[in-house]
């Protein structure tokens, strides 16, 4: 019976961890930039602080470009969302405006963009970033930024500066945090020439991750470097879950299943204690109110205490914990097949008690 009551409460309890909530809160959105077909990206260098009191990171994006032709031109353009404060451009040093393209810009401004764009209908161009593996998502031209600048043949320094807000990914106990970086639009780039990353993270004090690989240089708790001649992934994520005291980390490995069953074991003792006590008080009495008061109480309590666990747990990590666990209430229902079983169990010890004090 034991064993039956367990794998109905693992089952039941899986079931309740369903939420059609995302687990993840988005943070910015920033992409390597598309470039026109009159531009050589001879380098991208990105750099990045991690900062842990405003939970942002500071992004220092620059490009060395070769134009193969002067005048006014289009020569990138960026795809950016939701960062914070102000995205900046200069270009050889010297700020320029940038702005949403217009509604009233034409796809034909943007001819010599046309490997980074696709759209069935041609009025309307789209281009595809990603933000996690095997997965694009589709944007109009529009949403993109733009900037004009005259440029003379030959190479130039193109930099961007923005702020990013961070990710939070609250799938499990403890909320993972993260920032992302799109490379995708490189992969249309006219040449790729070299990728260098650079992640300080002394400032943040915690342990990060990165999907680049072991760092050509330095080290990831302080300031990491990595080299590349080829585009390493589609998506430069760095992500990081914060350290929770030993007794947070004692309660994950129990979770609220190995909570509610030490609080069941010591209730069902104290149960039987109270049982044989009044058996050998009263061994004459048909019932056992104790008995029969316990049947009804004990399993209510341990189901209770399976749901109320979630949020003590919650409560000893602190404010990184995910409080994402869905239905988990719904165990409850599971109260009409446990008390019924936890009676008869407890019906057949009284009634050995009961003969064994009558003799």
């Amino acid at each position: 019976m034991r064993k039956i009551f367990l794998i109905i409460l693992l089952a039941f309890s899986s079931l309740t961890f369903a939420n059609m909530a995302s687990p993840y809160r988005e943070g910015t959105k920033v992409a390597s930039a598309f470039t026109s077909n009159d531009i050589d990206i001879l380098k991208e260098r990105i750099y990045v602080t991690l900062n842990k009191e405003s939970s942002t990171a500071d992004y220092f994006v620059e490009y060395v470009i070769k134009s193969d032709k002067d005048g006014s031109q289009i020569p990138l353009l960026f795809f950016a969302q939701d960062y914070k404060g102000n995205y900046k451009v200069w270009v050889d040093g010297r700020e320029v405006i940038v702005q949403k393209i217009p509604d009233h810009y034409t796809s034909g401004a943007f001819d010599n963009f046309s490997k980074s764009f696709y759209s069935n209908n041609k009025n309307n161009p789209e281009v595809a970033v990603q933000w996690k593996e095997n997965s694009n998502n589709i944007y109009p031209l529009k949403d993109l930024i733009y900037f004009e600048v005259d440029l003379l043949q030959g190479e130039h320094i193109i930099r961007v500066e923005y702020t990013a807000n961070i990710w939070e990914n609250r799938s499990n106990w403890i909320k993972e945090y993260g920032y992302r970086y799109s490379l995708s639009p490189a992969k249309y780039w006219k040449s790729f020439g070299k990728l260098e990353v650079s992640v300080n993270a002394n400032e943040l004090g915690e342990d990060i991750k990165t999907n680049l690989g072991q760092p050509s240089l330095g080290k990831l708790d302080s300031v990491a470097v990595w080299k590349f001649e080829k585009l390493p992934a589609d998506l430069f994520e760095i992500t990081f879950t914060p350290k929770v005291s030993s007794f947070a980390n004692l309660l994950l490995k129990l979770e609220p299943f190995g909570l509610s069953l030490i609080i069941g074991s010591l209730l069902l003792i104290i149960h039987l204690l109270l049982m044989w006590r009044y058996r050998k008080i009263n061994p004459s009495k048909r019932f056992s109110w104790v008995m029969l008061v316990g049947n009804l109480v004990v399993p209510a309590i341990a189901l209770i205490f399976f749901v109320y666990a979630f949020g003590l747990i919650d409560d000893v990590i602190g404010s990184h914990a995910s409080r994402y666990h869905g239905y988990n209430f719904l165990v409850l229902l599971l109260y009409p097949v446990v008390m019924p079983a936890y009676f008869i169990i407890m019906w057949i010890l009284d009634w050995v008690m009961k003969r064994k004090f009558h003799k």
